[in-house]
């Protein structure tokens, strides 16, 4: 096999098309199909299934594989160079959605800056894709709010941060100065759907179930959980980087919870052992710096 075929292996199983990938790698259709099947042949099994537009079983673990050979290739090209410290060329990044629209728009610009050679793409996705596509390679970074393993992989905490109920002028909790995390009702909490580590933290705190709410709605976005209380009632809890994002007419709904302690550590999730480790190290130095900025107000 030849780091070419490798390269087109890849290729394909990203563009998910023959046609797709050919033009991504400069080849014709029917010169990629040759290419592809002749790695199949040397292997003796089949990696791309024709009919689905996608790998095999057999061929996902392939591709990971081919990834990882490709990278090792990249580095030893830097070493040659000399430049391995000087990071360019593309780093992708996985945030989750709670996550993603409070820091992201604060920290691309920073991270940008310190490192102008990187063409930084930015997905935001659940925890359990973030985990699969960085074990596969197809990121270099993941941000979540879980402490996550797996096979190859590192979770490097950034920083905690506590829970805030947001609660509705007509529920009784609203008079509360601070509320105790076992008075949450959660027939009254509003909460994300399903697949969100968000959601399994916040059912861990509520209150367990006493009675069934008039109008079930599962949502993936804070935004919408915070329309639901303001106009139907009720409650949600946020997490702390949501809150800098409140104008200041909103901030009356919040409460802290008491006492402390119901909350997440943010972590940083990367290969051990990639040439973009160190970058993705630095990402993550960026996010706990640009963190403690914003809770002292700095920014």
């Amino acid at each position: 096999m030849t780091l070419d075929q490798l390269r087109y292996l890849v290729a394909l199983a990203e563009e998910g098309s023959f046609t797709k990938a050919a033009d991504r790698v400069y080849l014709t259709q029917p010169a990629l199909s040759v290419q592809i099947r002749k790695l199949e042949e040397e292997l003796g099994v089949r990696l791309f299934d024709r009919r689905e537009g996608r790998p095999t079983e057999v061929g996902r673990a392939v591709v990971a594989q081919a990834r990882r050979v490709l990278e090792e290739v990249e580095r030893l090209k830097a070493l040659v160079r000399g430049d391995e410290g000087c990071f360019q060329g593309p780093f992708r990044v996985g945030v989750i959605p709670t996550l993603a629209p409070y820091l992201l728009p604060r920290l691309l610009p920073r991270f940008t800056a310190r490192y102008p050679g990187l063409e930084v793409s930015v997905r935001e996705e659940l925890t359990p894709t973030i985990l699969a596509e960085l074990q596969e390679g197809r990121l270099d970074a993941g941000l979540v709010g879980t402490k996550e393993g797996g096979s190859g992989l590192l979770a490097l905490p950034l920083f905690e941060e506590a829970f805030w109920a947001y609660v509705s002028p007509h529920h009784p909790l609203y008079g509360r100065e601070a509320i105790h995390p076992l008075e949450v009702p959660l027939e009254d909490t509003w909460v994300l759907s399903e697949g969100h580590c968000f959601r399994e933290q916040v059912l861990a705190v509520c209150r367990p179930t006493l009675g069934r709410r008039r109008v079930e709605f599962q949502s993936g976005d804070l935004e919408t959980l915070i329309l639901l209380v303001e106009e139907v009632g009720g409650l949600t809890l946020l997490p702390e980087v949501a809150l800098w994002t409140l104008p200041q007419a909103k901030r009356a709904h919040l409460r802290p919870l008491s006492p402390p302690g119901a909350g997440r550590t943010v972590h940083l999730l990367l290969r051990e052992g990639s040439l973009k480790a160190p970058v993705a190290k630095a990402l993550g130095e960026e996010v706990a710096r640009l963190f403690q900025a914003l809770r002292k107000g700095d920014l």
